[in-house]
């Protein structure tokens, strides 16, 4: 009936690398893939998840990017054009010098 699991050597780049895929045949004709090996130098080693590499690379761009910004912070503060963290007031702009009386009786 030829269902199971088996695994097929799916790529070869001899005579270092080869990469076999571990696979769940239900039926001749379906194939439920699960996970994939890569033979390098003699040593066999389990790929990683697709997820777990978007993952990865997605947090380090996160960390590049947060890095950035905090010097960046860091540097328009020192030119004055960021309040430091101890000043609470917010300045007024100089157009609007005059208060309006939104008050009448």
């Amino acid at each position: 009936k030829m269902i199971g699991i088996e695994y097929v050597l799916s790529e070869v780049m001899e005579p270092h690398l080869f990469i076999m895929k571990k696979q769940k045949r239900d039926s001749p004709d379906k194939v439920t893939p699960m996970l994939a090996y890569y033979i390098l130098d003699g040593s066999i080693y389990q790929a990683p998840q697709l997820s777990n590499v978007f993952a990865a690379r997605i947090g380090r761009a996160l960390y590049y990017i947060e890095k950035a910004f905090t010097t960046a912070a860091s540097k328009l503060e020192k030119i004055g054009y960021v309040d430091s963290e101890n000043e609470t007031t917010i300045p007024e702009p100089k157009a609007a010098k005059e208060t309006i009386d939104l008050k009448r009786n």
